[in-house]
């Protein structure tokens, strides 16, 4: 058995492909295949292409949408975290992005000189009602609102290709930090992955050791840029329709399955280090890292046993809340 490796680019990051197997052939036709799921996915869920199911759902805001099974499944899903988040995760807060100008994908963003929306306050997402029928498979938005699948989809496809691999052997897949691995390594031990420095770009805050389990990391560090002069982010607080203001910088969650932990992760850093650590408490199967905007660590449940190694860069004592 060996290993074989694919990277690509999709859903606006980086992807990386990781599949032990004894034939070469089988290996890489199951990589270029995965590949092409990821493709198949982004055409249907992303905001981004004009012509994706979810635009067009966009686009048919204000009357019913029949929806293919996919996307129904993941809107249901998204709006179910919505219920159990207190609205704190938010499918509807696309309007309040493309007001602060995530309006196309991250590396096409410029600086924007427009002045027609105010960042003071946009009409909290929440409130909005989407409609769903389970028997005709549609889905109804009111009038003037989109959704925005973003982590949630990624997550989902994430999840599902390290499945479809792992029916081959070990398997890992990570697209931009949200990661899910089968199984482990014939080589013995556990999945090693490097989890990224917020305060110190190109160096490793941790290596984690994974097995049958996924992580997600959401942070303030990536996405980032200039709006009407102020510095903006993607994570919108649905409370106040605009930016967060959180003392959290990023939230690294582990936990059995994605986008779970994608979710997890985002409501934690939204509510800020007190409020995300009891929200935590809330989910069963989950560790976690809080690094604050001052540089402290904070973990929780098991996250201290999975860290392998320690960056020098990064000396602040790991705290275990409980």
């Amino acid at each position: 058995m060996q290993e074989f490796t694919r990277q690509f680019r999709a859903m606006g990051t980086e992807v990386g492909l990781w599949l032990w197997h004894s034939d070469e052939l089988t290996a890489h036709r199951a990589l270029r295949q995965t590949e092409q799921f990821f493709t198949q996915t982004e055409a249907c869920l992303s905001r981004f292409k004009a012509d994706s199911e979810l635009s067009c759902l966009n686009d048919s805001a204000g009357e019913p949408f029949t929806a293919s099974p996919l996307l129904f499944e993941l809107v249901e899903t998204a709006l179910t975290w919505r219920k159990r988040t207190d609205g704190i995760f938010d499918p509807t807060v696309l309007k309040a992005l493309l007001a602060h100008g995530y309006d196309r994908s991250f590396e096409e963003i410029v600086n924007r000189t427009d002045q027609n929306v105010s960042l003071k306050h946009i009409a909290s997402p929440s409130q909005h009602q989407v409609k769903l029928n389970r028997t005709q498979h549609t889905i109804t938005l009111p009038q003037g609102v989109g959704i925005d699948l973003g982590g949630i989809a990624k997550g989902w496809t994430v999840q599902q290709a390290a499945q479809k691999l792992g029916q081959l052997g070990p398997a890992l897949v990570d697209a931009g930090g949200d990661i899910a691995c089968i199984d482990t390594p014939p080589t013995g031990g556990a999945w090693l992955v490097g989890l990224d420095n917020p305060l110190q770009p190109n160096t490793d805050l941790a290596t984690l050791t994974l097995n049958n389990e996924v992580v997600a990391t959401s942070s303030l560090v990536r996405r980032r840029w200039q709006h009407q002069g102020q510095m903006v982010h993607h994570l919108i607080d649905p409370r106040t329709g605009v930016p967060a203001i959180t003392d959290l910088l990023s939230v690294t969650v582990i936990s059995p399955h994605l986008p779970e932990a994608e979710i997890h992760a985002k409501t934690a850093l939204i509510l800020g280090a007190q409020k995300g650590l009891a929200y935590l408490a809330t989910q069963p199967d989950v560790s976690a890292l809080l690094v604050t905007l001052d540089g402290r660590q904070l973990t929780y449940g098991t996250f201290k046993e999975k860290a392998y190694v320690y960056s020098r860069n990064f000396t602040d004592t790991f705290v275990t809340l409980v």
